[in-house]
């Protein structure tokens, strides 16, 4: 008898194996790589949006029929788990950062590092980030989506102008704006309701995307530091950005709901003008931001800034597009899809802004982004590349508004390629409870209740029992 979780498994999969089972049947009268490719995507248009039109101009574009399954957002990751375990492979797929090495290591995946050789258009993709899918083995078995993004720090530019204050460039400056957007009255309504930093509690690989000002040269996960990998945690570095953190929090300058606050209950005290500074994604949400403190209060403005001195800000690793050994040409299906998508032409510009007259339209020969077909009341955005996060020098059709490319640029000239640890199977075990431990002394640290040194010391002897020295050994391997 089929436990509940079998015949759940069964349930997702039967959609996706009825639909493998038919590219398969027709994968007999022809080339799959030339004249079908099957692939499974996460963050391709909805139908409502237009894929299956998307699709169709996919084909008209390079002769090759795409057939899409999308599954729902939040189990994209189960399904696609399932999926491969059933065996019902498709020619191409989209894998989430966080399940990007386990697929990897699977066997399923085509090695890419010949054909990304071979392309024309991934020459102009930057090397660390293409370098930041490799494996151990030496192979490449996904290549980006998109350029992996990171965050910026968002600052309230009316507050430094009402109290004749300047952009921090270091962190003696950077602390004084801080004090004074807490203590000084920086929206003059003559009430203490302000607060100088606001911040999500993030954990893991995502804690290190925020927090840069006061982690400066810190990392709270894994980091490759000198071509070797370290518990950033136990680093000199990291003693020094916890004392930051204390001083912050003790002295009242940073929000005391930090440990609680989720990223969008963070931003709505940017938007209402409780906090004056915060880090956060860059590109679109650099409009966001401002757009939304002008809905509150249309004096505010919202700027990004440059990392003060010994700061810096991250590139993470996104998505990977990664071809399963399902496909019968792998060589052709980098082409007709991987190629296309970053072709500086007509490939590029379907991938990112859609098909003309559904999507867009031509103004006095200009690009503009027509309504989103399911919501009307919003302009489309994006078909399936982010037009924020082009990877390959490209330059955008629909103009970034300033505040959007001021954002952009300051990431994109101030930021590192983070990496992915390659663990093994302790790694694998033990690191969410690392990570637990890891969060109860950081939070000890910050609210003051062991000194830095002191949880550092502690969490090293709790490390250790979690095979601490064996995780670092299979990262060093």
């Amino acid at each position: 008898m089929k436990s509940k979780l079998s015949q759940i498994l069964l349930l997702l999969v039967m959609p996706l194996a009825l639909f493998a089972a038919g590219q398969q049947e027709a994968s007999e009268t022809g080339d799959p790589g030339l004249k079908k490719i099957s692939a499974i995507f996460d963050r391709i248009l909805t139908e409502d949006n237009g894929q299956k039109e998307w699709a169709a101009a996919f084909e008209d574009l390079t002769g090759t029929k795409i057939e899409i399954v999308k599954p729902v957002h939040n189990q994209y990751s189960q399904i696609l788990g399932a999926t491969f375990a059933a065996g019902d492979l498709p020619d191409i797929v989209e894998i989430q950062t966080n399940d990007y090495l386990s697929y990897a290591k699977s066997g399923h995946l085509v090695p890419l590092e010949e054909y990304i050789e071979k392309s024309a258009e991934f020459k102009n993709v930057s090397k660390d980030l293409i370098e930041a899918y490799r494996l151990k083995d030496g192979h490449i078995y996904g290549v980006p989506t998109y350029d992996g993004g990171g965050c910026v720090t968002y600052i309230r530019k009316d507050w430094l102008d009402n109290l004749n204050m300047k952009v921090p460039t270091t962190w003696d400056e950077y602390y004084n704006v801080l004090k004074a957007f807490t203590f000084s009255d920086p929206d003059g309504n003559g009430v203490n309701d302000t607060m100088g930093l606001t911040m999500p509690f993030q954990t893991g690989y995502e804690f290190d995307y925020y927090n840069r000002f006061i982690m400066q040269q810190a990392m709270f996960g894994f980091q490759n530091k000198n071509g070797k990998w370290v518990d950033g945690f136990l680093e000199p570095e990291m003693k020094d950005a916890l004392t930051r953190f204390n001083k912050l929090y003790n002295e009242g300058i940073l929000d005391n709901e930090f440990f609680t606050n989720k990223t969008s209950t963070a931003r709505s005290k940017i938007y209402e003008g409780q906090a004056g500074v915060m880090e956060y994604w860059s590109g679109t949400w650099a409009e966001r931001f401002d757009e939304s403190a002008k809905n509150s209060n249309p004096a505010a403005q919202v700027i990004s800034i440059e990392p003060i001195k010994n700061a810096f800000y991250i590139n993470r690793v996104g998505p990977a597009f990664s071809i399963t050994t399902a496909a019968k040409n792998p060589a052709a299906v980098f082409d007709v899809f991987l190629n296309t998508m970053l072709d500086k032409g007509a490939g590029q510009v379907l991938f990112t802004y859609g098909i003309e007259g559904t999507h867009y339209e031509m103004k006095d020969g200009k690009y503009v982004m027509m309504p989103e077909p399911a919501n009307p009341d919003r302009p489309f955005d994006k078909a399936y590349s982010d037009p924020t996060l082009i990877m390959n020098n490209w330059k955008p059709l629909v103009p970034l508004t300033d505040l959007i490319n001021l954002s952009r640029e300051i990431h994109v000239a101030n930021s590192i390629q983070l990496s992915l640890p390659q663990g093994g199977d302790i790694y694998i075990k033990r690191n969410g409870e690392l990570l637990t431990v890891k969060q109860e002394f950081f939070a000890l640290a910050v609210t003051g209740a062991l000194t830095p040194a002191e949880a550092q010391a502690q969490y090293k002897a709790k490390a250790m029992d979690l095979e601490l020295d064996t995780i670092l050994a299979e990262l060093n391997q």
